[in-house]
């Protein structure tokens, strides 16, 4: 069984049972840091599932030291996280189209509208003042609609790697090769943002970068930007 580790907010990766315990024995964790694994509703500290044994011979202690230069938080390297499936990232990217297709209804039942009360036989379109009140409000509201949605997706990129659709079929963007969660400047700018702004200039290119999802590593071009990779998984939610 493999156990996600955290301590002072920070992840410090998923480690295997034996390994816990040799690194609580060496000091390398503490009884005091949390874990998580698949199944719990909530983290708790490892001294609750892992008894207190002696530090190794040796073993640094994991009393603070005000001195010691500052650590980078350890975390799970891409590579050994398991990779989506093909599968996985086209059913969510349809996924993610789904909720503006359902936004646009309101905007069809104006156009309904529209066409019941507006004389569609003119060659001229219709002036703004002839187009009817609820027609104007159900374009207002797909617009707000679209804007909530968008809203809502950047949210979950920044703050999980995943969109809706991501999210519905549990994986999510992790950056490579730390495997850490990519925040806003990876997840959007960079890899949806950025992305679609080089596709306006460069023929083809969304053609070319899906094409790279057949790599071995599946990663795209907008992975490669963004120095980022799609893997299985929701992340862990720490305290």
């Amino acid at each position: 069984m493999q156990y996600h580790l955290a301590r002072n907010g920070q992840q410090l990766g998923v480690f295997e049972e034996a390994e816990i315990r040799s690194g609580l024995a060496a000091g390398r964790f503490l009884p005091d840091d949390l874990y998580w694994t698949e199944g719990m509703a909530d983290w708790l500290s490892l001294s609750s599932r892992f008894p207190a044994s002696p530090p190794a011979p040796g073993a640094v202690s994991g009393a603070f030291n005000p001195y010691a230069a500052p650590q980078t938080s350890l975390t799970l390297p891409s590579s050994q996280l398991k990779l989506a499936s093909l599968g996985a990232r086209l059913g969510a990217h349809c996924l993610d189209l789904l909720p503006f297709f359902v936004g646009m209804l309101p905007a069809l039942i104006g156009v309904a509208l529209i066409g019941m009360q507006v004389d569609t036989t003119s060659s001229e379109p219709p002036a703004f003042d002839e187009i009817p009140a609820g027609a104007i409000a159900t374009f207002a509201l797909t617009i707000l609609l679209w804007l909530a949605l968008a809203g809502y997706n950047i949210y979950l990129l920044a703050t999980r790697g995943q969109t809706l659709g991501k999210k519905w079929m549990q994986i999510r963007i992790v950056t490579n090769p730390q495997g850490e969660n990519p925040g806003f400047v990876k997840s959007f700018l960079l890899r949806s943002f950025v992305n679609a702004l080089i596709g306006q200039f460069v023929p083809l290119y969304a053609l070319i970068d899906v094409c790279f999802i057949f790599r071995e590593d599946r990663r795209c071009l907008h992975d490669m930007i963004a120095e980022t990779i799609v893997v299985g998984g929701n992340p862990p939610a720490a305290n």
